[in-house]
């Protein structure tokens, strides 16, 4: 009955952390997307040296993300602001990547 209890509580907790961290892998697409969005919106009124620095606070947020331990948000991250670039502004795409 012990053995039963921890391993229902085991699978609890897994499932709790595995919904958390869903959430964020979620949510750092999502802000990914958004950074992307934004960096459209705004590299018409950007300098050069404008557009690296955006784009240095974008690796920033991966980083961040990192050392956090959230590798796969970090990705997720990347490849929000990635393919929505690539699908939204070939110019700005072909400049980056």
């Amino acid at each position: 009955m012990t053995r039963f209890l921890l391993i229902a509580l085991t699978s609890i907790l897994l499932s709790a952390c595995s919904g958390k961290e869903g959430k964020i892998n979620k949510a750092a697409h999502d802000y990914g997307v958004a950074d992307a969005q934004t960096f459209i919106q705004q590299a018409g009124e950007m300098t050069d040296l404008e557009k690296e620095g955006f784009i240095l606070g974008i690796r920033s947020n991966e980083y961040a993300y990192r050392a956090e331990g959230h590798d796969k948000a970090a990705d997720l991250y990347i490849e929000g602001f990635e393919s929505y670039l690539k699908e939204n502004s070939d110019s700005l795409s072909k400049l980056i990547f």
